[in-house]
């Protein structure tokens, strides 16, 4: 069995993966500066699991790092191993002028994209971040978008005078009749006709004989958006560990 983890902006994700499927699973939301009580946290879930190897894609840096090998050695478990955009583990190469900069995360996706059999794919990742991606085939990453998420987007409006404490309503309001619902349903709605506007506009650079992209939307506030997007969109919740998984079974 092999855990995986994934840290992100907001929330540390895990899953127990096992053969090609994911298991038990859970995650834990961190104020994103002090790792040192990580291990505390994540521990009493983790404890009950004895996995063989242990993989890690983050975002957080070496501080978060440090914090994994603690936990793993807390638990007698082995050191873990952390992905790296390297174009042989993953399959994917990215025109991004500096590769290296392009999130794990977003690597990983791409890579969990082919391993479901997608080689020609928009995939948009519904975080901290809403990041838009546009892979096509043989790993070629050809470079995405990026805007505030959902939570990003009502905390910086709770920054403005006349909004501040009144993010969170109602957001099924089409027409919204006071502040709190306005805010809700403008951001989620917002949110969702800009993924339906970007997505459109990425796949305008397609050659006309390429495959139909297949458009997968995962993370945290996927759900959520699902409902309010145009027909074709498939919501893939693990597809990050799908990718992650992928390079674990190749090392």
């Amino acid at each position: 069995m092999k855990l995986l983890l994934d840290g992100g902006n907001t929330r540390v994700k895990w899953v127990c993966w096992e053969g090609d499927a994911p298991g038990a699973s859970g995650v834990l939301i961190h104020g994103g500066k002090d790792w040192s009580d990580l291990p505390r946290h994540l521990a009493p879930s983790l404890a009950v699991f004895t996995p063989d190897t242990i993989w890690v894609v983050e975002v957080l840096g070496s501080g978060f790092r440090q914090a994994c090998h603690r936990l793993c050695e807390s638990l007698g478990w082995p050191a873990p191993r952390f992905l790296s955009p390297d174009p042989e583990r993953l399959g994917i190469r990215s025109d991004y002028r500096e590769p290296a900069r392009l999130g794990l995360d977003r690597y990983a996706a791409m890579a969990g994209a082919r391993a479901l059999g997608h080689e020609t794919a928009i995939i948009v990742d519904c975080g901290t971040a809403v990041t838009l991606d546009l892979m096509v085939p043989a790993g070629c990453h050809r470079g995405g978008l990026i805007l505030p998420g959902l939570g990003l987007m009502r905390r910086s409006l709770g920054l403005a005078q006349g909004v501040a404490g009144m993010t969170e309503g109602r957001d099924d309001r089409t027409v919204a009749v006071c502040t709190e619902d306005a805010v809700s349903s403008g951001t989620l709605q917002g949110l969702a006709g800009a993924i339906v506007h970007l997505s459109r506009r990425l796949l305008e650079g397609l050659d006309a004989q390429s495959p139909s992209p297949a458009r997968l939307l995962t993370g945290g506030d996927a759900q959520r958006i699902h409902p309010l997007l145009d027909e074709g969109w498939q919501i893939e919740p693990f597809l990050v560990f799908r990718g992650l998984a992928v390079v674990a079974d190749k090392y």
